[in-house]
């Protein structure tokens, strides 16, 4: 089922690129240029989630998500934010905001943090993941790129398979032998000692000190997990 999708913001060029964007993602989407026609909108339509502007003329963005908390206080919203706004991006979060993400931005990371926010919100229904973030680490499944302190970093597809498997459950330990099987099949699972060398190779792409690292940990006699701040 299509998600419907309500963008607001004062700056026409922005609402057009993030609409067009949206569309062909496949999503239906509807505009509003401030707080008071974002109030129509959402009266007269099913909104399942809000992209809000902070800075807008009238009713401004937080006056727009105080009321939005007030009437409507399940609507994800999140919010989009200049890099100068800190103070805003906390009172947003502190008000209700589910997340933000600071202009320019990426509208694959856009979309990303809209399936992430729809699926805490929406635990009932199953939203794709394509994307993760992990501390510095970018993960784009279905693109195959992984970023890294937001600089493109080229892995092998065993070495992405690995990372994901990771990834997708911080702390969980696999085996060699599992990341074996998942990486590279069944065919392979006598050679599982051959990890280690994907292992350190990934290391040496995604991590500030593959010697002592921070994401990829060694669990000695058993394998690996996914640590580090996320």
């Amino acid at each position: 089922m299509k998600k419907t999708i309500l963008i607001v913001d004062d700056e026409t060029k922005i609402r057009e690129m993030v609409k067009t964007f949206l569309i062909n993602e496949g999503y239906d989407v509807l505009e509003a240029s401030n707080g008071y026609e974002a109030f129509d909108q959402i009266k007269h339509g099913n909104i399942d989630l809000m992209l809000l502007d902070l800075m807008m003329p009238g009713m401004d963005g937080l006056q727009t998500l105080r009321e939005v908390r007030t009437t409507y206080k399940k609507m994800p919203v999140i919010m989009l934010t200049a890099k100068t706004d800190e103070v805003d991006k906390l009172l947003g979060l502190e008000m209700g905001a589910d997340d933000y993400i600071t202009k320019p931005f990426s509208l694959r990371e856009l979309v990303a943090r809209m399936k992430a926010v729809l699926r805490r919100t929406q635990p009932d229904e199953e939203v794709e993941e394509d994307f993760m973030i992990r501390g510095k680490i970018k993960i784009f499944q279905s693109k195959f790129e992984v970023y890294v302190a937001e600089k493109k970093v080229n892995l092998t597809p065993t070495e992405f398979k690995i990372l994901v498997a990771l990834a997708q459950k911080p702390g969980r330990v696999y085996s060699r032998l599992q990341l074996m099987n998942i990486a590279m099949g069944e065919a392979y699972v006598n050679y599982e000692r051959s990890i280690d060398t994907h292992v350190s190779n990934l290391r040496r792409k995604v991590e500030e000190d593959p010697a002592n690292p921070k994401y990829i940990q060694t669990v000695y006699g058993i394998g690996y997990r996914f640590g580090g701040d996320l």
